[in-house]
């Protein structure tokens, strides 16, 4: 395997990293992973197991941090889901002009609240060849322990508008946060996706997740998208308790894109 680092010259200037088969690949299929809330593009449990597979079958993997994390860095509390949607824009247009990149197979592992950057944009751009969505985040229920961005906008509407903040997950945000969230939430326009679409959902996993997966699929199936729908009984958020089952899954799903 080969390795390096990169760092893009324009938007947010995010950073990321290259895994490759090997130093000379080329026309290679991309996996371009997108990291969920307060992440970062580090490899872990799951993700390290799934770069050594995807290696194995000469796939490229490319992992990014979206703005507010990791080494891309800046501030958090100015981050917005339409602010990441065009750090992986930024980042698909990085790739493609890459000489190892197969322009027509890159396509997303997201998780989480990296799912409503990667399905909001996938909505949109068809450059996404296929998504693979743990985690699935299609609505404004994020945070639900302060009762979701939406609610949070309700009841502070005013405070907002005059320039306030309130806090999600830890982190204090303006009215820019909460109108794109609530008015841009994926569930508006994802049976505009048409590229190949797994929902890969562990059912150990908070309701509101398990939820917005379902409700993914069933509007994709119903607007006849090529999509699948897989549920892992004992997994959780990120499926890392349940790597290998989950990644399993993944590459019985693939043979449909590349083989």
């Amino acid at each position: 395997m080969f390795n390096y680092d990169f760092q893009l010259s324009s938007g947010d200037k995010n950073k990321g990293t290259v895994y490759l088969p090997n130093k000379e690949s080329e026309n290679i299929p991309i996996v371009v992973y997108c990291h969920g809330w307060g992440g970062n593009r580090q490899l872990w449990q799951i993700t390290e197991k799934l770069c050594e597979k995807l290696i194995a079958a000469n796939i490229a993997f490319v992992t990014f941090d979206f703005y507010g994390c990791g080494e891309t860095g800046g501030d958090y509390s100015l981050m917005t889901y339409t602010r990441w949607k065009n750090n992986l824009s930024d980042i698909l247009s990085w790739c493609a002009a890459q000489p190892f990149a197969n322009v027509n197979t890159i396509g997303c592992y997201a998780v989480s609240s990296g799912s409503t950057a990667a399905l909001r944009l996938a909505s949109e751009d068809s450059r996404i060849a296929f998504i693979i969505s743990v985690g699935t985040c299609i609505s404004s229920h994020i945070g639900m322990s302060g009762g979701g961005p939406a609610k949070i906008f309700a009841d502070n509407c005013v405070e907002l508008l005059s320039d306030g903040k309130k806090e999600v997950l830890g982190v204090n945000f303006g009215v820019d946060f909460y109108v794109d969230t609530i008015s841009n939430a994926p569930i508006y326009t994802i049976k505009n996706i048409k590229c190949p679409t797994l929902f890969l959902q562990g059912l150990d996993d908070n309701p509101y997740r398990c939820a917005d997966a379902k409700m993914a699929y069933q509007i994709m199936q119903y607007e006849g998208s090529p999509v699948t729908y897989i549920e892992i009984i004992e997994g959780n958020h990120v499926l890392d308790n349940v790597a290998d089952e989950a990644i399993q899954h993944i590459f019985n799903w693939f043979p449909f894109l590349f083989y």
